[in-house]
C-alpha cells in the first residue's frame, strides 16, 4: 500500500531545517505538494529564499528520510510558488522561539514594518535597535536589545 501525503508529512518531520534544527521542514513550510507521478512520490521543496545554500542538502535529505520507509521519491525544488512565512506551523514558529529567534509580530512586505516594534526574545524588551537588515542569511536580521544587552536575530520573510 502507498503512504498517503499525510503519512510522507509525518516521516518529513524528522528532516530539520539545516540552520534551524529545532524546526522540520514541515513545519517550516517548505514541503509543498506531495504525490505519485510514474511509481514514485513526488516532493515539491519550496525554499525559503531562491539562494538557499542548504536546497541540494535538503533533498538528500528529504529523498533519504523516505528511503529509510522504502519510498523512492523525487524531491523537485519549486520556485513557481515562493514560501511565506503563514507556511509555518504553530510548532514551526515554537521552535523558532525556543532556538532565540525574535518573531515578527506582523507579517508583512513592508520591510520598514517588518523591523519596527520587535521584542527581544529573551527579556521581552521592545527598546531594541536594528543592527543589520540581514544576518548571516538573509532570512534573518540582527537586533541589539538595550534592556538585556544581548545581541538576538529576528527570523523574517522575504524582503
Amino acid at each position: 500500500m502507498k503512504p498517503s501525503p499525510e503519512e510522507i508529512r509525518a516521516w518529513l518531520r524528522a528532516v530539520p531545517d539545516p540552520e534551524i534544527p529545532h524546526v522540520s521542514v514541515v513545519d517550516m513550510g517548505m514541503i509543498g505538494a506531495i504525490r505519485e507521478e510514474n511509481g514514485k512520490v513526488r516532493v515539491d521543496l519550496i525554499p525559503t529564499f531562491a539562494g538557499c545554500p542548504a536546497i541540494k542538502l535538503l533533498q538528500e535529505q528529504i529523498r533519504s528520510t523516505l528511503a529509510q520507509h522504502g519510498v523512492e521519491a523525487a524531491v523537485e525544488v519549486q520556485y513557481e510558488r515562493p514560501w511565506r512565512p503563514e507556511a509555518v506551523t504553530e510548532a514551526g514558529w515554537a521552535g523558532l522561539r525556543r532556538a532565540g529567534f525574535a518573531l515578527p509580530k506582523k507579517l508583512t512586505a513592508d520591510p520598514a514594518e517588518l523591523l519596527a516594534n520587535v521584542a527581544c526574545p529573551r527579556c521581552s524588551s521592545e527598546e531594541v535597535s536594528l543592527m543589520s537588515p540581514f544576518g548571516p542569511t538573509a532570512c534573518r536580521a540582527l537586533f541589539y536589545c538595550h534592556a538585556c544587552q544581548e545581541a538576538f536575530e529576528l527570523f523574517k520573510p522575504p524582503l
